[in-house]
């Protein structure tokens, strides 16, 4: 058993869905904020089914399916691999994304900005690692610091912040039943 009496053994497959589980079989998604935050991104952009991505092999699909369904889902935050990146061809052995970016200027690292925009949202929200929720209490947590997100991601142009911003809001209005 891994921390908090997790099974640790981990599944590079992207056949179901998150891989720890909580004694008694009950599911738990690990999960890092920026995560968080894609899927109620392209939820708001009119996305309710995800598809798997061939191209890199990630278990986006399955964690996005299950937060989408499931508003209950416990969640737990992450800093490091997550139930999403696990399976990805990206992921080396030591669970560092080893996927570029050429966006932002100065960073050419995925793994490097993607550290920065978590330890962002966790100091936002005031969420440390490991803490655990269910994804409907995140989201709340997440909207309540809305206009912090051109904050999370500032080194991205005006542009690109205001379509986060607006899809986000879109995403968990609908997500919260807000509106």
């Amino acid at each position: 058993m891994g921390f908090d009496g997790y099974s640790s053994e981990r599944k590079r497959t992207v056949l179901g869905y998150p891989v720890f589980r909580l004694k008694g079989g009950k599911q738990m998604i690990i999960i890092k904020p920026h995560h968080f935050l894609d899927v109620i991104k392209l939820y708001g952009k009119g996305i309710e089914r995800f598809v798997p991505d061939e191209e890199y092999n990630h278990n986006f699909y399955s964690v996005a399916n299950e937060i989408i369904s499931n508003h209950q889902v416990p969640i737990q935050i992450a800093l490091g691999e997550d139930d999403i990146c696990s399976p990805c061809k990206y992921l080396d052995e030591n669970g560092i994304c080893i996927d570029k970016i050429d966006h932002i200027i100065g960073i050419c690292s995925k793994d490097e900005f993607n550290k920065i925009l978590d330890n962002r949202i966790i100091a936002l929200t005031k969420v440390s690692e490991k803490s655990q929720c269910s994804a409907e209490e995140f989201c709340r947590k997440l909207y309540s610091i809305k206009e912090n997100i051109f904050d999370i991601w500032k080194e991205e142009t005006e542009t690109a912040q205001k379509n986060r911003y607006d899809a986000f809001c879109a995403g968990a209005e609908k997500y919260l039943a807000l509106f």
